[in-house]
């Protein structure tokens, strides 16, 4: 008799940091787990940062049966038939501030994500680290005519620079757009009201999930909110204090299969 026992259950990942080591590795471990996740009636999927272009090479080798909440909450995107179901963009006086930080701080990287894509404002070493992480390029941008409807911005540099490109941010006119850390050297503006934990909230209702049947597991800042509102949440090991106080429990690291070491207390929890 086949084993249902998740069935009903959509477990959430983050990818870097948490399903994806900082070498771009998903550890064995996960993948043997996640397969069994699923053949147990289980829904998996991701709820990253990264555009839908950056999230596709780890979509295609891992067994998901969900669309993915991308773009930090800006967007939920289903590998399996190519589609965007769910979208939220910047208004448009995020190019106000973007024109600002490279005016002031030179040095920073800027890369918009729009359209599916990743645009370079700014390059510097920190974008270079990045592109070689996710694994493509994207096409350098004057400005905002140069732009689709945007879903975020990404700023990235030293982390006390950015401390200082948050401060002035957060003392211009920013209505209808949101900061976020979402790494210690990434820097983000959202729209208003998006987070990982409002998309995720989305795609529950369109798979017809009962929200306590919503599982996460994170590992930075802008996963607090979707950990809080988990009905079980984990991080991985090692995350900052804030981040781990937001989950109800503390796996191994990322290296070692933090999401397969989650998804073993799911299946001693509900088995």
């Amino acid at each position: 008799m086949k084993n249902n026992s998740m069935a009903g259950i959509l477990l959430v990942t983050d990818l870097d940091g948490t399903l994806v080591t900082d070498k771009g590795v998903i550890p064995a471990r996960n993948m043997e787990a996640i397969k069994r996740f699923i053949d147990k009636g289980g829904l998996f999927t991701f709820a990253t940062g990264r555009s839908v272009l950056g999230t596709e090479r780890f979509a295609s080798k891992v067994p998901l049966n969900a669309p993915c909440v991308v773009y930090n909450g800006g967007g939920i995107y289903d590998f399996r038939t190519k589609t965007l179901l769910w979208s939220h963009y910047l208004p448009g006086i995020f190019m106000e501030l973007v024109d600002a930080v490279k005016k002031q701080f030179p040095d920073v990287g800027i890369e918009v994500y729009a359209g599916g894509g990743v645009y370079y404002v700014n390059r510097n070493e920190y974008t270079k680290a990045h592109i070689s992480l996710l694994g493509i390029d994207g096409a350098d941008s004057a400005g905002e005519q140069d732009l689709p409807r945007s879903n975020k911005v990404l700023f990235c540099g030293d982390a006390g620079r950015l401390m200082e490109v948050s401060a002035c941010l957060e003392g211009m006119p920013h209505d209808g757009c949101e900061f976020v850390f979402s790494g210690p050297t990434y820097f983000e503006i959202l729209p208003a009201g998006i987070t990982k934990a409002a998309a995720v909230k989305i795609l529950g209702g369109m798979l017809g999930v009962a929200p306590e049947r919503v599982m996460s597991i994170g590992d930075y800042y802008n996963d607090i909110e979707m950990l809080k509102e988990a009905a079980v949440s984990a991080v991985p090991d090692g995350v900052p204090a804030e981040v781990r106080a937001a989950a109800d429990l503390v796996v191994g690291p990322c290296e070692g299969g933090a999401v397969a070491d989650f998804i073993e207390h799911l299946e001693a929890r509900f088995g």
